[in-house]
């Protein structure tokens, strides 16, 4: 399936006028508020060459840092706020459009998360990449008699969680690009990694809503090489 950029570019401008104002945005993208404003309101397109120029600057990390900075936040005891963070459909938008030119070319045919802050992001990036979505659950689904299943513990609170996906979901050889929305210690992620295994997927990527810290680097990479990425990293 062939995405128009400059179809993109538009859905880019209508999500990040929710956080900035047009004088905010002419300044980030040097367009005009009036250029910005006919691109918005379906008045006219901008050229082919335009939206490519465009989109690098729309998804430019000092315009997500200054995303970061209206919704990262951390309570007293240092745990991220991320109910508005995960579930602000705008910002996922922008989001989705982030993993969808970042993975595109890794020949993705699945992508795979786990229930349930994380959904809601990697539904909209496997719609844009065309693909199946598997949902991976701590508890088995009724219906199903067998299941591929992975233990891991939990740092704080250390607790033994079992992760679950039905025999069958994910087809042996399917290139799987697993979505989450926060990485602290990629413990969990390590996890997923596991399990797409033993059903037979092949993973290719990661991407991440909100990544703390760098200790999970080490153990995406050993699954996926460099292909990961966050949106937003503190």
């Amino acid at each position: 399936m062939t995405v128009d950029e400059r179809d993109l570019v538009v859905e880019l401008l209508t999500s990040m006028k929710k956080f900035f104002k047009f004088k905010e945005l002419e300044k980030l993208i040097d367009l005009t508020s009036p250029t910005i404003w006919r691109y918005v309101h379906g008045e006219v397109k901008p050229s082919a060459e335009r939206a490519r120029v465009l989109l690098t600057k729309l998804l430019d990390r000092a315009i997500l840092e200054k995303l970061r900075e209206k919704f990262v936040e951390f309570d007293v005891e240092g745990f991220a706020k991320t109910y508005e963070l995960v579930y602000n459909i705008d910002l996922l938008n922008i989001a989705s459009i982030d993993a969808y030119i970042w993975s595109q070319n890794l020949g993705v045919n699945c992508v795979a998360t786990v229930e349930v802050d994380g959904i809601a992001l990697a539904t909209l990036t496997a719609r844009r990449l065309n693909s199946k979505l598997v949902v991976i659950k701590k508890r088995k689904e009724v219906g199903y008699q067998k299941f591929y299943e992975v233990s891991y513990v939990t740092s704080s609170p250390p607790e033994v969680v079992t992760l679950y996906l039905p025999n069958g979901i994910i087809e042996y050889g399917e290139k799987v690009l697993v979505v989450d929305d926060v990485v602290r210690s990629g413990r969990t992620s390590a996890a997923v990694f596991e399990l797409i295994k033993k059903a037979g997927g092949r993973p290719v990527g990661f991407y991440a809503l909100l990544a703390i810290g760098n200790s999970w680097k080490q153990v995406i990479e050993k699954y996926v090489g460099n292909n990961y990425k966050a949106f937003f990293q503190v």
